[in-house]
Formats: C-alpha cells, structure tokens, sequence
C-alpha cells in the first residue's frame, strides 16, 4: 500500500505572499520582518527566535494573533493550487490513501479544508500541535505515515519549502518540490526525487513509479 501526503501552506494553497503580508503589517509596530529561511517552520519556533525575552503566553498570543489577522486578508483570495482537485479525485478513485502534514496550526487547517471544500479527501491530519518537534524533524511526516499505517518508504510527500523537503526525506519518504514559494531552480538543489510546478503536471501512475523508483532517479522538469 502506498500513501500520499501533502503539505498545506504553499502545497495545497499558494499563500505565502499573504503570510509575508500578515507578518509585515501585524508585526510592523514591533519592528520585525520575518526572514526567508523561517518559513516552512512551525510558530513556536519562530515566535521563541522572535521574542526570546517574551513569556511563552504572550508568544502563543502573538502568534494567534497574527494567524486571524492571515486569515481575514486570505479569505476573499483563497484558491487551490492548480490540478490539486483533480488529483485528489484521481487518488480517492486510485484507493491511495492521503494525508496533510503541516506546521500550520488547526484552525489554519480547518480554514484550507473549508473554504476548499477538501476535508473529505484526507484519510488522515497532523497538524504542529500534535508532534513535538517541528519541521525539518520529520516528526510530522512519520506522525501521518504512523495515521496511515503505511510505511514512510511507502509515502509520497508534496513540499515546497526546504525544512518540509528536509523533513519528508529524513522520515524516509519520497518528495515532490513544488515550485510555489521557491522557484524550480532552487528546487533542484534541494534533496527532492521531483519537481513541479503544479499538480497538473503529475498522475497518479508517476507518483506510484517516484515511490517505487530507485534512490537516484530523480526527475526534474526545468
């Protein structure tokens, strides 16, 4: 049995810009920008690098905080990645399990699922809260494997941040990049077995030869 899983922010929806927005305009009055190699990572870690001198109550509020106000500015421009639909169908037709593994938060989640009308595609969810470390420990991805039953060797997972790719292939799996917050060109530097654009640009019937294919063939389409 083979498995597929997908990250959320930059996977299932591309939102990054409205993170980078939500960061930039909540956090203004305190003089922070959030620097490029912390996206990917859970909020926890980066609210503690962000406020090392803070209570953990004020970095758990700051962060909520910034999520709802994500969220507001989100909402009105919310929209799947291209062919994430279709290939959800084809893998529920293709009896592939699936799952979402994410640093996000569950009310992030639940916001993705709803407004996509996605939950009922996903055999299973693990969001930050349910792992003790976040990205690039595999926790999430070992976690979601475990929910599944399936073995990580067995397992796909769709990335598009270097923690996450680091992640994935810690835990064993194999790793699509998609080239929404990172171009197909850095992608390629990465450790991931493929790397696309979007999801029109891969079937079932690749997932399952990336899963079974060797350490080295890896595919990029630049």
């Amino acid at each position: 049995m083979i498995a597929v899983i997908f990250d959320m922010d930059g996977v299932l929806v591309d939102n990054a810009r409205f993170h980078e927005q939500a960061f930039a305009e909540y956090f203004k009055k305190y003089g922070i920008t959030l620097k490029p190699e912390m996206y990917g990572r859970g909020n926890e870690e980066i609210m503690s690098e962000l406020f090392p001198n803070e209570t953990l109550d004020r970095q758990i509020k700051f962060a909520a905080e910034k999520e709802a106000y994500y969220r507001k500015i989100y909402a009105p421009h919310i929209q799947p990645v291209a062919g994430l639909i279709e290939l959800l169908k084809a893998l529920k037709d293709n009896d592939v399990l699936t799952a979402v593994g994410s640093s996000a938060i569950v009310d992030n989640i639940d916001f993705v699922f709803d407004k996509l009308q996605i939950r009922n595609y996903f055999d299973a969810v693990v969001a930050a809260s349910m792992v003790a470390r976040a990205k690039p420990a595999p926790d999430i991805y070992l976690k979601a494997s475990e929910l599944l039953d399936v073995k990580p060797e067995n397992c796909l997972v769709f990335e598009d941040a270097t923690a996450g790719i680091a992640a994935a292939k810690s835990a064993g799996a194999k790793v699509v990049g998609l080239a929404t917050s990172l171009s197909k060109e850095e992608l390629a530097n990465t450790d991931a077995d493929k790397v696309i654009s979007d999801f029109t640009e891969i079937t079932v019937d690749e997932i399952k030869q990336i899963i079974t294919q060797s350490k080295n063939g890896r595919t990029f389409d630049i």
